[in-house]
C-alpha cells in the first residue's frame, strides 16, 4: 500500500498549491471516502477524494521539448497579439513552459504540467545549468572570458557570472558556447552588450540533463522519451538533496 499526504495528493490533482491545499483541508472542504477531513492525514491512491463535493484524481504528467524559433514569446496569451510558442503546440491545456526564452532566442524549451519538477529546475539556489550557443560581434578574447567567469557588475543591479568558451572566430565575429546557472531576463544579451560584443544569434542547446534533439527542426516539438523523463527525475531527486550554495541568488 502506497500512502501519501492529502496535501501532496491535492497538488498532484492540480487542485491547488501546497499552501492552498492546506487551507482546503483546514476549512473542511476535503472529504476522503465520504468523510470530512481537517488534519494532515495520509491516504491510499485507491481512496476517493472530494474537494467541495467534486471527486478529484491525479493528472497524467506530460513532458515535451520544443525547438523554439526566433520571433515567439513563451507565454500562453499576449495582450499585444504577438506570436507565442503555444501557436506551435497541440498539447494539453495545463502544460506550461519551464522558464522562458526571450523572443529572439531559439532552442530548447521544456514544457510540462509537473509543477514540482519545474520549480526544482528553476529555483536559483540549485543552480541548474543552461547551455547556449551564441554568435557575437567582434573578436572575444580570453581576458573577457575570465571576466565573465569571475563576475561582472552590471548597471542593472546584479553581478553576472557565466562560463564562456570561444568556439571559433571569422569575419570579425565570435562563436561562443555559454553556460549559466540562472535564467535572468536577457542576461546573456545584456552582459555581452556591456562587454562590447552584441549578440547576433542565441540558441539554448541544453537545460539540466536534457539536450536539444538535433532531429527536431525549428518550430517542431516532441514528447520526451521514457529514458529522458527518467534522467530528468533522477536529476531532480539529486537536486532535492543539495544544500543551498553560498553563491546562489535569493
Amino acid at each position: 500500500m502506497y500512502l501519501l499526504r492529502i496535501q501532496k495528493y491535492l497538488r498532484m490533482c492540480g487542485v491547488a498549491s501546497r499552501r492552498k491545499a492546506e487551507e482546503l483541508v483546514k476549512n473542511g472542504s476535503v472529504r476522503v471516502n465520504g468523510k470530512k477531513v481537517n488534519d494532515y492525514i495520509k491516504i491510499d491512491m485507491e481512496d476517493t477524494v472530494e474537494v467541495n463535493g467534486k471527486i478529484v484524481k491525479p493528472r497524467t504528467l506530460v513532458y515535451y521539448m520544443l525547438n523554439k524559433p526566433s520571433g515567439y514569446i513563451t507565454t500562453k496569451k499576449d495582450p499585444q497579439k504577438r506570436k507565442t510558442v503555444f501557436d506551435l503546440l497541440h498539447v494539453e491545456d495545463n502544460v506550461f513552459p519551464v522558464g522562458r526564452l526571450d523572443r529572439d532566442t531559439e532552442g530548447l524549451l521544456i514544457l510540462t504540467n509537473d509543477g514540482e519538477l519545474s520549480q526544482m529546475l528553476l529555483h536559483p539556489r540549485y543552480e541548474v545549468k543552461r547551455v547556449y550557443e551564441a554568435l557575437v560581434e567582434g573578436t572575444l578574447n580570453e581576458e573577457k572570458v575570465k571576466m565573465l567567469k569571475d563576475g561582472i557588475d552590471l548597471p542593472y543591479g546584479y553581478t553576472a557570472k557565466m562560463e564562456a568558451e570561444i568556439v571559433g572566430e571569422k569575419s570579425g565575429l565570435s562563436s561562443v558556447r555559454i553556460s549559466i546557472h540562472e535564467g535572468r531576463k536577457r542576461e546573456i544579451r545584456r552582459v555581452f552588450k556591456y562587454l562590447g560584443h552584441p549578440v547576433l544569434f542565441l540558441k539554448r542547446v541544453s537545460f539540466g540533463p536534457i539536450n536539444l534533439d538535433p532531429k527536431i527542426k525549428s518550430g517542431e516539438y516532441r514528447a520526451l522519451t521514457r529514458e529522458e523523463i527518467d534522467v530528468l527525475k533522477e536529476f531532480v531527486d539529486k537536486v532535492k538533496e543539495m544544500r543551498p550554495s553560498k553563491g546562489s541568488h535569493p
